[in-house]
C-alpha cells in the first residue's frame, strides 16, 4: 500500500506539471535586463521577446534595472516568487563575474537561479584609437611598459568582465595600466584619449572599426572573427592566458517548475532558429548556443569558477 501511494503520488506531480506547463502562462512575463537600454543585449532581449510573445500568447515585457554590475537586477529576479513570471536575461557580469568580486554579493549564483537556457557567446576585442603607436599586441605591450602606470584602459565598471579581462591581460603581459570605470558612452573616452585602450564584445565597435576611427589589436577565442579576418587571436600573438567570453542567457528564480522551465527552453530555443534572429546573430559574429537547463547551469558554475580564480590571483575585491 505504501509502494502504491507513493506511486501515486509521483504520478500526481507528474500530471500537475504537465498541466502547469500546458496552461502557463496566463499573465505577462517580465524579463529583467541590469544594463541599460541600446547595448547588444539588450537588442538582442527585445527581439526575443517580441518573438516570444507571439508563442506564449502572452505579454513579454523587458525591464532594465541597470547598477552594480548588473546585480541589482539579478537580485530582484532571486527574491522574486519561483512562478515563472519574472526572468533574468543574466550575463557573464553578474552571474558569474560580479558575486566572485563582492565582499557581500547579494546571491548565489549557482544556487539562487534556475537556468533555463543559454543564447549566445561570443569573444572580446582589444581596442585602440586609431592613430595609437601599436598595431598589434606586441607593440601595445611594449608602449605600456614604457609608460609603466600612464595608460588608461576603460570598462563598465568594477566587476566586469571587461574590467577583469584587462586584469588577466596585465598578469599575463606584466604590464601596469590605469583601470577607469567609465558610465559613459565608452568610445567616447577612447576617442577623445581619455583612455588609451579597452575590451569590447561584438558588434558595437563595428561602425567604428568600418570607420576608420578605431584598431583591433586582437581577439579573445580560438579563432578569429569572420568580419575581422584580419585581426588575430590573442593566443596567436603569445597571450593565450587571456580566454574572455561575453555570454547571455535566461534564468529564473530557484525552486522553478520543472515543466516551466523545459517550456521556456523549448520556446526560446524555437525562437532562436528562426531566420530573423539567426541573421542577426550571423551579422554581429555572435555565435548562438542553446541548449539544455542543465548545460546552461554547469557552464555558469565554471565560468564561476574561473573567474573567481582570476580575482584571487589578481588580489580584486569590491564592497
Amino acid at each position: 500500500m505504501h509502494i502504491a501511494r507513493v506511486i501515486l503520488a509521483a504520478a500526481a506531480l507528474m500530471l500537475g506539471g504537465a498541466a502547469l506547463a500546458q496552461s502557463y502562462p496566463t499573465k505577462p512575463v517580465k524579463v529583467l535586463i541590469g544594463f541599460a537600454p541600446g547595448g547588444a543585449p539588450d537588442t538582442v532581449l527585445r527581439r526575443i521577446a517580441s518573438k516570444l510573445e507571439e508563442r506564449l500568447g502572452q505579454p513579454v515585457v523587458v525591464e532594465n534595472r541597470a547598477g552594480a554590475s548588473g546585480t541589482i537586477a539579478a537580485a530582484a529576479v532571486a527574491r522574486a516568487d519561483a512562478d515563472g513570471y519574472t526572468l533574468l536575461f543574466g550575463m557573464a557580469a553578474n552571474l558569474a563575474v560580479a558575486p566572485a568580486t563582492m565582499k557581500n554579493p547579494p546571491y548565489d549564483a549557482l544556487t539562487a537561479f534556475a537556468p533555463i537556457i543559454e543564447i549566445a557567446r561570443g569573444p572580446y576585442l582589444w581596442l585602440v584609437r586609431s592613430d595609437a603607436p601599436a598595431r598589434n599586441m606586441q607593440e601595445f605591450i611594449a608602449w605600456s611598459k614604457k609608460n609603466p602606470g600612464k595608460l588608461n584602459y576603460a570598462s563598465p565598471g568594477q566587476g566586469t568582465v571587461h574590467h577583469l579581462a584587462t586584469e588577466m591581460l596585465k598578469q599575463a603581459a606584466g604590464i601596469d595600466m590605469v583601470h577607469v570605470p567609465y558610465r559613459g558612452v565608452l568610445y567616447v573616452a577612447l576617442l577623445a584619449g581619455d583612455i588609451q585602450a579597452m575590451f569590447q564584445s561584438m558588434p558595437e565597435p563595428l561602425p567604428y572599426l568600418e570607420a576608420g576611427r578605431i584598431r583591433a589589436l586582437g581577439v579573445t577565442g580560438n579563432r578569429r572573427l569572420a568580419a575581422l579576418p584580419d585581426v588575430p587571436t590573442l593566443a596567436e600573438q603569445g597571450l593565450p592566458e587571456v580566454e574572455a567570453n561575453s555570454w547571455w542567457g535566461f534564468v529564473g528564480p530557484a525552486g522553478m517548475s520543472n515543466a516551466v522551465v523545459a517550456k521556456l527552453n523549448a520556446e526560446i530555443a524555437g525562437v532562436l532558429a528562426e531566420p530573423e534572429l539567426k541573421a542577426i546573430f550571423a551579422r554581429w559574429n555572435i555565435e548562438p548556443t542553446p541548449g539544455t537547463p542543465e548545460a546552461f547551469g554547469l557552464y555558469i558554475r565554471q565560468e564561476s569558477i574561473r573567474w573567481k580564480e582570476v580575482v584571487a590571483k589578481a588580489g580584486l575585491q569590491l564592497e
